[in-house]
């Protein structure tokens, strides 16, 4: 595991949890010195991250009606 984790700690709720991972895998564009591998790694993960943010948006408007 990367080092640059290790105080990190699980948030106690999903909001929080969101909140990290964005922070954690922020929307940005690709680095110029990455290869291929390294950019389709990287948009996967965020792929990921969206999904989740979606999921999160759908739950947030059901609790409102």
């Amino acid at each position: 595991m990367d080092k640059k984790y290790d105080d990190t700690v699980l948030p106690t709720t999903v909001t929080d949890f969101i909140k990290l991972l964005n922070s954690m895998y922020p929307e940005r564009c690709a680095d110029l010195e990455d290869d291929t591998k390294s950019i389709y790694f990287k948009a996967g993960q965020r792929d990921v991250i969206r999904f989740i943010n979606i999921l999160k948006g759908r739950a947030d408007e059901n609790v409102l009606k």
